[in-house]
């Protein structure tokens, strides 16, 4: 089962051997992390982001919405059924945290942080999710697996499969450390465990050599983006450390994709 690995609330620092750090930061998607786990990023030199280059435009598109009606986009989650509804209906019922937010609080705080010409200035920002044929080739086969009979029969007892692997989260979930506040952490743990649950389900439709395909791809694209940071990096500087926000549960899996040192590919800098 997807759900084996354990559920960190550490980043990973993976170190490259032409140089660099590769740092994996865990967040929640569309939970707010509390200060302790922000300060767990440490001091960074480029962002990379495991999505499209139009995410920010998504972003954007949401906070709009959210500014003219608050909750619009949980509601219209939370309305549709599956998986990722049942995520949402469960995070809006955890009171100590603030959670079902949009957009994505987490990795767009990173983005503007990145961007502020504040202290140093603005850093480097990668999107990694390739534009291409081979990529589109992989989207078109997964739409395959997720139509074979074996996932359409399972999706007739969702309710049941939901349950699976939520109770697979929940043991692998444990509250941060650190903070003074336990009702936030007790529901930081409730919030873990619900986007785990999502994400073994999201992930258990896609054979392994999917997935596989998916982690080598993009950490050889991280691997490229640390390159074009590095090159931007004066003589005289450290070694650059390039943070990726990934969803604490896919972390193992990209940081597993990582370890066997893929080739690089090149990706260039994000235009502002």
């Amino acid at each position: 089962m997807a759900g084996s690995a354990s559920l960190s609330w550490s980043p990973i620092d993976w170190g490259d051997p032409s140089g660099g750090t590769i740092r994996l930061w865990p967040f929640l998607p569309n939970v707010v992390l509390t200060d302790s786990l922000r300060r767990t990023a440490g001091d960074w030199d480029g962002l990379a982001f495991l999505l499209p280059d139009d995410e920010p435009e998504i972003w954007t598109d949401q906070f709009d919405q959210e500014k003219s009606s608050p909750g619009i986009n949980r509601d219209s989650i939370s309305s549709s059924g599956g998986t990722l509804a049942r995520m949402m209906i469960g995070m809006s019922a955890i009171e100590a945290i603030q959670s079902c937010r949009f957009p994505d609080p987490e990795p767009r705080r990173l983005l503007m942080a990145a961007e502020s010409q504040s202290g140093t200035g603005s850093r480097p920002v990668f999107f990694v999710e390739p534009e291409d044929e081979e990529w589109t080739e992989w989207v078109e086969d997964c739409a395959d697996e997720m139509v074979r009979l074996r996932n359409l029969a399972r999706s007739i007892f969702s309710g049941r499969v939901w349950k699976k692997y939520l109770r697979a989260a929940i043991q692998n979930a444990t509250p941060p450390t650190g903070g003074r506040d336990e009702a936030k952490a007790d529901g930081l743990a409730q919030a873990s465990a619900l986007a785990a649950a999502w994400w073994y389900r999201s992930e258990s439709v896609l054979s392994e050599e999917l997935c596989s395909r998916r982690d080598a791809r993009l950490a050889s694209r991280l691997r490229g983006a640390l390159s074009t940071l590095s090159e931007g990096q004066i003589d005289d500087e450290e070694a650059p450390v390039l943070l990726v926000p990934v969803m604490q549960a896919w972390m193992p899996s990209i940081h597993s994709a990582l370890l066997k040192t893929p080739l690089p590919e090149h990706v260039e800098e994000e235009e502002e």
